[in-house]
């Protein structure tokens, strides 16, 4: 089945959650009202002359064809929306609205996205749009990416963390401050520019004891690395009680 049909046509019962997968850190959410664009990345813009950062996984999806609803941005780097020309809706879709702090809003006005379409989403603000609530809170990215956003969001009854790219350090759940109860984790195991390996980030699940966990940043590039197969194993050890889910990219996760 063609994805962007899927995505489009088959929309989630009531009280559920679609989740496509888009390989690295890239995910479609889908309501029964809302379609979200999570960290969209669509091209080979990373890969250098000498051929690193090499995109592995095929492009899944066109997004000019999905007419997102949201579009979120949790840092500027070039594997990120912000330097993602191709994977923007530029002057393409007057319905998207984009969501990123300051960094990336910053780096967006050369890309010449209409300044009312533009909502910044820093450290500490919580956000209501139409059916969802989105709060943006701490991520440890290092120096090049200070103001380094993760999200929990709110949407149709369910609460999902994407923690972002972010190391694992032991005063995280005091500093992102999860609130109530989490349905599904997303949360990066590559292991490299300062994200956690597959047994740091299953003490990142251990502490946020979700619903269900999906292990995210790996395979996209041969240089992120990544072993979903050992995070699994590390969380059947600290987290019996979680859900893992090892989604093939396209594939639908339902919460």
């Amino acid at each position: 089945m063609d994805m962007v049909k899927e995505i489009l046509d088959l929309e989630p019962k009531e009280g559920t959650v679609n989740i496509y997968w888009l390989g690295g850190t890239s995910y479609i959410i889908r309501s029964r009202k809302l379609t979200i664009g999570l960290d969209i990345y669509l091209t080979n813009a990373c890969m250098g002359k000498d051929g690193s950062y090499k995109r592995l996984v095929p492009y899944q999806v066109n997004l000019d064809s999905l007419n997102l609803d949201y579009l979120i941005a949790n840092h500027e780097h070039r594997h990120q929306l912000a330097q993602d020309p191709q994977g923007l809706l530029i002057e393409s879709k007057d319905t998207t609205k984009y969501n990123y702090p300051s960094s990336v809003k910053d780096s967006e006005k050369q890309l010449k996205i209409k300044e009312k379409y533009i909502i910044e989403l820093s450290r500490g603000q919580e956000i209501d749009l139409d059916n969802i609530n989105i709060k943006a809170v701490f991520a440890d990215h290092g120096a090049d990416a200070p103001d380094c956003i993760g999200v929990i969001m709110a949407i149709d009854g369910k609460r999902i963390y994407f923690t972002s790219d972010t190391c694992y350090r032991p005063d995280l759940p005091e500093l992102v401050n999860l609130g109530s109860k989490i349905d599904l984790l997303i949360v990066p195991i590559n292991g490299r520019e300062g994200n956690p390996d597959p047994k740091d980030a299953s003490y990142i699940t251990s502490w946020v004891k979700p619903d269900k966990v999906i292990p995210s940043h790996f395979w996209m590039f041969a240089e992120h690395c990544g072993d979903p197969g050992a995070f699994a194993e590390c969380c059947r050890a600290i987290v019996p009680g979680t859900e893992i889910i090892i989604p093939a990219i396209g594939e639908r996760i339902n919460i």
